[in-house]
């Protein structure tokens, strides 16, 4: 009996003790991070599937768990901590960011992923990783940071554009800039605001992506190879980029203020011979009156010290269902040439609202800008009568502006005064824009999510232009003219997607989407030029185009493009098994009304796959992360004018009858590009050191042209793609970032990145036998000249041109007798033929890299990123057109160190040929800062004050390059015929080297 009382007490006693220690109980607590509440975060029983994920305040509530068990706490971006229960109800947990690169989350297009897990070539740059100072479009936050990824301003004016490439050009009339994704919404391409030319010059648009606030940009992804573009299809051959604006938290509020204001002054200027030194100079070459008694700087005339202020305001709070933010921004900026500047006023709210138990979600993202640019005479394509640069390099500095009654110095010759110009020249452009999405997200079951998408991108853009007519040019003088021109730009974008992310079986989760997508562009636009204005002196400026008495019927055009439609049906699978094993499959199906009807279809596939080699377990401790990755697919871009397939009609040239002005094709279609590429992605010593390397292929085919049809008449085109010619892209890209000191008072962090292209076109010669000319040059001599040609096993826009030999005894230019012909003709006429011209060059840089620099101190941060690019030419037609030794005899000004040189002879006059080919290699310092941030309740003892950051910063601080224009990265405007040109300098606005100081304040 006593054994069996004691077996009976020891059963009860240690089942109490199994009960005690496995007892279950409901945890609750709070999810934070170094900002607030955590919304979305993950919270888990350690060994088992029971979990659950905080509210918008950050809160959670998880039942079951047992008093011995472990929570598991895990958020993407940050570091996941495990916390042991120890028989509490209450646990709160800070989580910090993870410090590690490869948990960084990118988008990749109807869906995120992190870098850990892409297999395809994937970068995300975030907020504090961008380019500091003043930046006034999204693609200055950019230089530099991405292997790859090469941006070229096309000048330094206020607001100019710039060209994106990633991987290459790949295009000749199809264009070859990126898709830009903002807040999920597609925008069309192209230009928003009017081009400008009045008979002196042609001005280009502004830049399209200036009206999105830097302020309001919290990351910025790329998407280079097809794995990850081919869920855009027929617009993904020239890579994505996808910009996401900063959205609202939730927590107490929060409210941000941000000030600047920045110096800038000319970064490099032309060592133009002085005032005094010019008589003599002149005087030795030719000029028997060099001196006519003025002392003059002529180009410190028209340049300035330019202001520029930058105010940004937000504010952003959220509570159970939601969050929201508001944001405002004014830019004021001065351009370094006087008359030129930008305006800038912006507006940005984002809100987010959770309604019946977070079943659905509503959000919405809306953008508003109104922009302000004004323009001085800088033309793309100024003839030998000038424009306000040339005329002020070439301007004798000995020459008086004004006359000594006050009225310009207007020569009857070329020369225009450069001073009458900022006077008597106007280019105002207005424009404003809305972006908006609208979106709906239905949770129907855990794990499958549907989405309705709504968007809308709506332009609107004035430019008005005028020339006194007290200007002394041809056809301008006692005439004067006027110009005015709008353009209208209309898009609206449907989506439904339907998402689907969960564990399909053991160690196998799938991560997918599918979708349907609707979008269409309407553009209009209207032009009107007008001459002979009977009252001239309105403010010296010609403001009101009905004052004129000459409207000619052909300076009178509209267009209203025929409205495109893109239909489309997508799918994305990715599997990822065991952590280790990564497929993803892509397809879409796009539908575009710009395509033939025999071709309205296309059809992009792509694969891609990865292996995480570091998860198999054989690998050294010291190998944090290593990745082999592959992929392989199909891209389209239908990047050309809407219509091109169909019989369109225009005015004739008197504007007297309608005639036909294209002729249909019904076999037209999209260019196709197929790439493949392989890459690794690496990590050392706890992912300080991480970084990848990428081998890319990239084959564009059925390149688009537009051609002369013979029939039916004169001036009809005729668009039509072949399939033979074709342009390759291949290249190397490394990677590399490094936590170089991580402690309690120091952090230091290297990235570095280069890309090695190489860039062929083929069998041009099969349908052009004597290639595409393009690289229009201009100036004195010059105007109607190419530079460039495209042409069989060449890169694009390679410079073809008249190989320099030196002077005769006359002093007339010599040239080598590329052919061996025995006779010299500098003249094109093609390859094989009589001309004696040869490839000599190539605009793109075979490499191209950037380096970024950021470390901490306490509370003292320094960040510096610099870009550059090697092995590329540019062809200075500034300097063929301006500077040489006659043109100081017959009275003009030109660098003092030519002048003076054996180089050149005094008799000489423009011409085109090698040498004013240069190197374009260079390294530039882009931005640096350096700032100090005040916690508000540590330093100044204020609760209501979170932060508040002061700094100073500098932007193009140097250059090295031998290049001796104002700038080696430049790119005006030199089509011909609608085929671009690259790499051409010619009386480009120059660039500025600014510094700027300025606050963040956070409350």
């Amino acid at each position: 009996m006593k054994q069996i009382i004691f077996r009976g007490l020891l059963f009860i006693s240690v089942f109490l003790f199994y009960g005690m220690v496995n007892a279950q109980q409901t945890v609750t607590g709070t999810v934070t991070d170094e900002t607030g509440p955590l919304p979305g975060a993950t919270v888990a029983i350690k060994g088992t599937s029971t979990g659950t994920t905080t509210d918008f305040d950050g809160n959670y509530t998880l039942n079951d768990v047992p008093a011995d068990g472990t929570l598991v706490f895990s958020f993407v971006g940050y570091e996941t901590q495990e916390v042991p229960v120890e028989g509490r109800t209450t646990i709160d947990v800070n989580l910090a960011t993870d410090a590690s690169e490869l948990d960084e989350v990118v988008l990749i297009g109807y869906g995120q992923t992190t870098v850990r897990d892409a297999t395809g070539a994937v970068s995300s740059v975030k907020s504090e990783e961008f380019n500091k100072g003043i930046n006034t479009s999204p693609d200055q936050l950019l230089q530099g940071r991405v292997a790859g990824v090469q941006i070229t301003q096309a000048s330094g004016e206020p607001g100019a554009g710039a060209n994106i490439r990633v991987r290459g050009t790949s295009s000749i009339r199809a264009g070859n800039d990126p898709l830009i994704v903002v807040d999920g919404v597609p925008l069309s391409g192209g230009n928003v605001s009017p081009g400008s030319d009045t008979g002196l010059g042609r001005r280009g648009s502004t830049n399209p992506l200036a009206f999105i606030n830097s302020s309001d940009i919290a990351s910025i992804d790329i998407l280079k190879d097809a794995s990850a573009t081919a869920i855009y299809g027929s617009r993904g051959a020239n890579g994505v980029v996808l910009i996401t604006t900063r959205g609202g938290r939730s927590g107490k509020p929060q409210v941000s203020f941000n000030s600047s204001f920045q110096s800038s002054t000319i970064s490099n200027e032309y060592d133009l011979i002085s005032a005094d030194d010019y008589p003599g100079i002149a005087n030795s070459v030719g000029n028997p009156n060099p001196d006519l008694g003025a002392r003059l700087d002529p180009l410190g005339s028209i340049l300035r010290t330019a202001f520029t202020q930058q105010h940004d305001f937000s504010y952003g709070s959220g509570g159970e269902t939601g969050n929201y933010r508001i944001s405002l921004g004014i830019l004021d900026q001065e351009g370094i040439v006087k008359g030129t500047g930008q305006e800038k006023y912006t507006g940005n709210i984002n809100i987010t609202q959770r309604a019946f138990d977070d079943v659905v979600t509503f959000k919405s993202n809306i953008i508003y800008s109104y922009i302000k640019d004004d323009g001085e005479a800088i033309f793309e394509n100024a003839s030998a009568e000038g424009d306000l640069m040339s005329s002020t390099l070439r301007w004798n500095p000995t020459r008086p502006f004004f006359n000594e009654d006050g009225t310009y110095n207007q020569p009857s010759d070329n020369q225009r005064n450069p001073q009458a110009f900022l006077d008597y020249f106007e280019d105002k452009t207005e424009t404003s824009r809305i972006l908006a999405n609208l979106s709906t997200t239905i949770n129907i079951t855990e794990g499958l999510d549907y989405k309705f998408n709504i968007g809308l991108d709506r332009s609107e853009s004035t430019r008005r232009t005028s020339i006194s007519s007290d200007f002394n040019a041809n056809n301008i003088l006692g005439r004067g003219v006027a110009s005015y021109e709008d353009n209208y730009n209309f898009n609206k974008l449907f989506e439904h997607t339907l998402s689907y992310n969960s564990d399909i079986a053991a160690n196998l989760k799938l991560d997918a989407v599918v979708g349907y997508s609707y979008q269409s562009f309407e553009a209009k636009g209207n032009s009107l030029i007008a001459r002979d204005f009977s009252i001239a002196d309105q403010d010296k400026y010609i403001k009101d185009i009905g004052y004129a008495a000459t409207i000619q019927p052909t300076d009178v055009l509209a267009y209203y493009n025929p409205s495109s439609e893109l239909q489309s049906f997508f799918g994305r699978a990715n599997f990822n098994y065991n952590s280790k094993y990564l497929l993803t499959a892509t397809l879409r199906a796009d539908g575009s009304s710009k395509f033939g009807s025999n071709n309205r279809y296309g059809y992009f596939p792509s694969v891609g796959a990865a292996w995480r080699i570091v998860e198999e377990g054989f690998l050294p401790v010291a190998i944090s992360d290593l990745k082999l990755r592959g992929s392989w697919g199909i891209t389209g871009n239908q990047e050309f004018p809407a219509g091109s397939a169909q019989t369109q009609f225009g005015p004739t040239d008197d504007g007297s009858a309608v005639q036909q002005v294209n002729v249909a094709n019904p076999d037209l279609q999209w260019e196709t590009t197929e790439q493949f590429g392989v890459g690794i992605d690496f990590g050392f010593a706890s992912d300080r050191i991480t970084g990848s390397l990428d081998y890319f292929n990239r084959k564009t085919n059925d390149l688009l042209f537009r051609l002369p049809a013979i029939q039916p008449a004169p001036n009809v085109n005729y668009w039509t793609n072949f399939d033979d010619i074709e342009i390759e892209n291949e290249g190397f890209e490394i990677s590399l970032n490094a936590n170089v000191i991580q402690s309690e008072d120091w952090t230091f962090d290297v990235s570095y990145n280069m890309a090695f292209l190489d860039n062929t076109i083929s069998n041009v010669s099969n349908q052009f036998p004597i290639g595409i000319p393009t690289g229009e040059v201009n100036g004195r001599s010059l105007t109607g000249q190419r530079s460039q040609l495209l042409y069989d096993n060449q890169p694009l826009y390679a410079f073809y041109l008249p190989v320099f030999n030196g002077y005769d005894a006359n002093g007339a230019p010599t040239y080598v007798d590329v052919n061996g012909d025995g006779t010299v003709n500098p003249n094109f006429d093609g390859p094989g033929r009589t001309s004696d011209r040869d490839f000599v060059g190539d605009p793109n840089p075979d490499i191209t890299l950037g380096i970024g620099l950021n470390a901490t101190f306490r509370n003292f941060d320094f960040s510096a990123n610099l870009n550059g690019a090697y092995g590329h030419q540019v062809y200075d037609n500034t300097n063929a057109a301006l500077f040489y030794k006659a043109a100081v005899a017959n009275g003009d000004n030109a660098t003092y160190a030519e002048v003076n040189s054996n180089a050149d002879a005094a008799n000489g006059g423009p011409f085109l040929s090698t040498k004013d080919l240069q190197s374009g290699d260079f390294l530039r310092l882009n931005s640096a800062s350096i700032g100090y941030t005040f916690m508000g309740q540590e330093d100044f003892s204020l609760e209501w004050m979170k932060s508040l950051r002061i700094y100073v910063a500098g932007q193009n601080l140097f250059v090295i390059t031998p290049y001796d224009g104002f700038d080696p990265e430049v790119n005006v405007n030199k089509a011909i015929d609608g085929v671009p040109s690259f790499g051409i300098d010619y009386t480009s606005y120059p660039r500025s080297r600014s510094f700027t100081v300025g606050i963040n304040a956070n409350f």
